[in-house]
């Protein structure tokens, strides 16, 4: 089964919980209203067609009362031209009678009202005496102006037939329903009540049967009439229930589009973290129809994200500081590996030659074979302090003994502790050089490995020169060997661990590359600027001692190799003094 989106689940439900009970309603409405507005109309027919017959009933009644009095009246007139005087008076004054007649009542014979079509007119009779009757034509036209003026506004078709179905009076002049009205109307018929015989649902028809005279009052409901009192306002119940729909759709899609777009965020966002982008974030469309849930839920997230994004850089971190460890293990054992190699060979293979006993050894070549032993546990001993000073530097936890120190007599000293191959050195020290504030022995340290390093990086058996001076009340030192030029890239990292200028395939010295990183961890400890440049002359390194011995913070390190105008003249002028 296919799972739905969240806006076609909406789609469903709206059809559901909306379209269908508006549906249902709008029928519910539309049907009371049609029902109630089709009971008014039945009841304003039947009180229509009521109304007219009474008024034509009393309409009849009063004339006949009229004539009565007009007869009553003309009992008192002796002459008949008198009396014809008084009836033309009477016809001329009021207009309702017509043809007046005296008549002996021996050559009357019916004396009920009769129609007359031809003329429409109803002939009435009243008694003058025992022996004269009255006649006159009551006019009938004043229907069909009493319809004309009081029934033209009417949504009704009002029509008056005589007992043979002829038209006396209708407000219909085109006629249009007669045919139908008069196939319709019953044979048989109640008097003197509104009876509806319409079999059209919408437009009732009702009649009124007069007995005298005897006419038929009908009352037909037009098709205006039904679409004004029915068609149009069910229409508008429909039009109303139908906007009312389009309405709740257009808000609730208008919802649902903000909703489904802010949903497909926390979807991208989820898969973006399953990927792997842990710095991805959500930026919502948020306005009046964004839920308080979703708003939180995209805070909370983002949170999330903040989260895991700064545990996965920790432990990148970690693991990138575990995989340096490991390299760091690696190389350290390389290069102890390497290096203890030969010095213990050399201790072994001359110790092993003095203990023989099956040759002679003469004093010499004992003397040369122990200094040689000597040598070779020396430089045993220096590595063993090198690797032993390297945690302390990096946790920066180095433990100071500062003194007052002699730099010729140490120099002096650190020169015949590094020199094994009787490498040519020149000093050039000042007569007045300031003594310098360190501990003596991690002086010692920086200087062995700095003529260490010198002296496997000369070539030609050059001179080492070495030259120390006060500049600016600071005494200052500079070691200068003979090398090629090294790039200022390579130059710039030489302080790091295990760099070295020879590669691992290439290796032309013996070294573990971890010198120029303990001087430079000593140097910062005890507040002694170090400097290194490499050109046409050689490889010249500067140490400055400020003799103020306070480790740099580790946290404001600069980089040591870029530095200011001010600071290159400064060391310039350093290296100038110290040739001078």
């Amino acid at each position: 089964m296919k799972r739905l989106k969240i806006a076609e689940q909406i789609v469903v439900v709206l059809f559901l919980a909306v379209l269908i009970p508006f549906v249902t309603i709008g029928f519910i409405l539309s049907n009371i209203s049609q029902r109630s507005v089709r009971q008014e109309l039945v009841y304003s027919s039947q009180m229509i067609s009521g109304l007219i017959g009474d008024n034509v009933q009393n309409y009849v009644k009063n004339a006949e009362e009229e004539l009565g009095q007009i007869a009553s009246a003309i009992g008192f007139f002796y002459y008949e031209d008198d009396k014809n005087d008084f009836l033309s008076e009477i016809q001329e004054k009021y207009g309702k009678f017509s043809n007046f007649k005296v008549i002996d009542t021996l050559t009357l014979g019916n004396r009920k009202p009769v129609f007359n079509p031809k003329n429409l007119t109803i002939k009435l009779y009243a008694d003058i005496g025992s022996e004269d009757v009255v006649s006159a034509d009551l006019k009938m036209a004043i229907l069909q102006d009493a319809l004309d003026s009081k029934f033209t506004g009417i949504r009704q078709d009002v029509y008056i037939l005589d007992n043979a179905g002829n038209i006396i009076a209708t407000n219909d002049h085109d006629n249009k329903g007669y045919s139908a009205i008069v196939e319709n109307l019953p044979k048989e018929r109640e008097y003197q009540t509104p009876v509806l015989f319409s079999k059209i649902k919408n437009q009732p028809l009702a009649y009124y049967q007069l007995e005298n005279p005897n006419w038929t009052i009908v009352v037909k409901t037009t098709p205006d009439a039904t679409r004004t009192n029915i068609g149009i306002p069910r229409f508008r119940i429909i039009l109303s229930l139908v906007l009312a729909a389009l309405f709740i759709f257009a808000v609730v899609g208008i919802y649902t589009y903000y909703l489904y777009l802010n949903i497909r965020q926390l979807f991208k966002g989820i898969i973006a973290i399953s990927k792997g982008s842990y710095n991805r974030k959500i930026r919502l469309l948020k306005s009046i129809f964004t839920p308080h849930e979703v708003v939180f839920l995209e805070k909370e997230f983002n949170y999330m994200t903040k989260k895991v994004a700064s545990s996965y850089t920790e432990l990148s971190e970690k693991n990138l500081e575990l995989k340096r460890l490991d390299e760091f293990r690696s190389s350290l054992v390389s290069a102890i590996s390497h290096e203890f190699r030969t010095p213990l060979t050399s201790i072994i293979g001359y110790s092993s030659r003095l203990l023989r006993s099956d040759i002679e050894i003469d004093e010499g070549t004992k003397t040369k074979s122990l200094k040689i032993i000597k040598q070779q546990a020396q430089r045993l001993s220096r590595m063993v302090d090198d690797l032993l000073v390297i945690p302390e530097i990096e946790s920066f936890n180095l433990q100071l003994n500062t003194e007052e120190l002699d730099l010729a007599k140490i120099l002096e000293l650190c020169i015949a502790y590094a020199n094994a191959n009787d490498t040519k050195f020149e000093t050039n020290m000042a007569s007045d050089l300031i003594p310098v504030k360190a501990d003596k022995d991690k002086l010692i340290q920086i200087l062995v490995n700095l003529c260490d390093n010198a002296i496997k990086y000369n070539k030609d058996n050059a001179p080492i020169i070495i030259s120390a001076a006060n500049v600016e009340n600071k005494p200052c030192l500079s070691i200068l060997n003979k090398s090629d030029i090294i790039p200022k890239e390579m130059l710039n990292k030489l302080f790091d661990k295990f760099i070295r200028l020879d590669s691992e395939l290439t290796r032309t010295t013996r070294g573990t590359g971890l010198g120029l990183f303990i001087v430079k961890g000593l140097c910062d400890a005890m507040g002694i600027s170090i400097d290194i440049s490499s050109s046409k002359e050689g490889f010249e390194v500067v140490l400055v001692f400020n003799n103020d011995p306070k480790p740099k913070n580790p946290e404001f390190m600069e980089d040591e190799f870029e530095t200011s105008d001010d600071e290159t003249d400064n060391k310039s002028s350093i290296v100038d003094t110290l040739f001078l």
